[in-house]
């Protein structure tokens, strides 16, 4: 699904690299960007917060005048998000929306070549998987204490006879090895020609370079954890001169090599593809996520309970609030620095609207923007217009023999009283009172929508 997203957000980083030229400030402009076009959500989510906190007073009655009846809870509960135009929901679309954004960026930030290049895809698969191969039967080599300079000379340079030695069905120590080049007895013509191609080519690369093996699973040159499942970002690494003087750049495709030369991954001389560790000043980034996300749900916090000092906070709101900080330094530290970078620049701009926000959409501005709205719902409602909600809440009541109208409409104090007349009541004329208002609600409903009413 999130690479479903990150199509449309690599059209978009890539038209910002090549206006920049750099992909750690081309990332702060599309950080930017994104947080432009969200504005108008994180607007409506703002009014939607402030208005919620303004109606915590009557939800806290309404919990207690019918905390045992759910089902009225629940209705007087919609009656009065209606009647203040509240969507409970609304603080909840930005937030969902940042995070898909986020997990969309993953594949982006791995996949430059992918994404961001105008390189040939197939080009670009071939490089990845040639990348892959070579690291994923080098890392068996080294786990079983063992280089191809060894191999060879132990087997008279003959890579036919490496080959029975490394991609046997049972061994346990060349597993990856044997899916790339071992053949089954039942394995199809098709498939053997494609697995005896690769071998081949899997030779000429170490004819060409017997010590490439040792190149590829040195963690100062490489990341490990990278080089197979992500080969794409270990392209950048074949290329940099200062890692073996780039003598191995040869076995990927020319264009993927000029491309990869010309292409600044990179933020202050860091390298963005690389996974941040203590061990490296990338541990910087993590670091410096983790408390801009801090300051954050501190400086949210302190708006929140300023504009509603009544509110209490449950234990899973903070843990959410408190363990996104949490979250961003776990992430930070797991994928390339160039995720970390991305969460970095988000919350920049997130501290910086939260606070224009709070100044700009006060709760004595949305109070007054209420109460205009409730006079023309007022107005509308008079002259029979009902929106899709007041008709379902209307039709609801109805059905039930209850008054059509809310206890939030404005004869609020009738209602009471006729509440209270009803109590004084006999059974009997209490169930004839019922069966008068369903009749009359039936009526209503019937003359409403064109249709013949007969009295039961």
């Amino acid at each position: 699904m999130f690479s479903l997203f990150a199509t449309p957000l690599g059209f978009l980083m890539k038209g910002c690299y090549k206006l920049i030229g750099n992909y750690g400030i081309a990332l702060l402009v599309f950080t930017l960007l994104t947080r432009l076009l969200m504005l108008p959500l994180s607007i409506k989510q703002q009014k939607s917060t402030v208005r919620m906190s303004m109606i915590q007073p009557e939800l806290e009655k309404i919990k207690k005048k019918y905390g045992k009846n759910t089902e009225k809870l629940n209705e007087e509960t919609m009656a009065l998000y209606q009647k203040h135009g509240v969507n409970p929901m609304a603080s909840c679309l930005p937030m969902l929306i940042s995070m898909l954004i986020l997990f969309s960026m993953i594949p982006v930030i791995y996949g430059p070549l992918t994404y961001v290049s105008d390189l040939d895809k197939d080009t670009v698969t071939k490089s990845n998987n040639t990348i892959s191969m070579v690291a994923a039967v080098s890392q068996e080599m080294k786990a079983d204490d063992t280089t191809m300079a060894k191999l060879l000379e132990e087997n008279g340079n003959d890579f036919a006879k490496v080959k029975e030695v490394i991609v046997k069905e049972d061994s346990k120590n060349y597993k990856n090895t044997y899916k790339l080049f071992g053949i089954d007895s039942d394995t199809e013509d098709d498939e053997k020609k494609d697995k005896e191609k690769l071998w081949n080519e899997f030779v000429d690369i170490f004819k060409k370079h017997p010590d490439i093996d040792t190149f590829i699973t040195n963690s100062e040159y490489i990341s490990q954890s990278l080089v197979v499942s992500r080969p794409e970002l270990a392209t950048f690494d074949f290329v940099d001169t200062s890692k073996a003087d780039a003598k191995y750049k040869d076995i990927l495709p020319n264009s993927v090599v000029e491309f990869a030369e010309g292409f600044k991954y990179e933020f202050f001389g860091l390298s963005l593809g690389a996974i941040p560790n203590f061990s490296s000043w990338l541990a910087i980034i993590p670091i410096l996520s983790f408390v801009l996300q801090l300051v954050v749900t501190i400086v949210s916090n302190f708006f929140t309970r300023r504009n509603n000092p009544a509110q209490k906070m449950g234990m899973a709101m903070k843990i959410m609030l408190f363990g996104l900080p949490l979250f961003s330094l776990w992430i930070a530290f797991e994928y390339p620095a160039g995720l970390g970078l991305y969460w970095i620049y988000s919350s920049m701009f997130a501290l910086l609207q939260t606070i224009f926000l709070n100044i700009i959409y006060t709760p004595a501005k949305i109070r007054t923007q209420v109460e205009a709205e409730m006079e023309r719902n007022k107005e509308r409602r008079k002259s029979g217009k009902l929106t899709f909600m007041e008709r379902a809440i209307e039709m609801q009541k109805d059905q039930k023999g209850e008054n059509s109208g809310s206890r939030y409409d404005d004869d609020d104090d009738d209602d009471d009283g006729e509440e209270s007349e009803e109590k004084k009541l006999s059974k009997a004329e209490l169930k004839e009172l019922q069966r008068q208002k369903l009749n009359e609600a039936r009526k209503r409903m019937a003359e409403k929508y064109g249709d013949e009413y007969t009295e039961e």
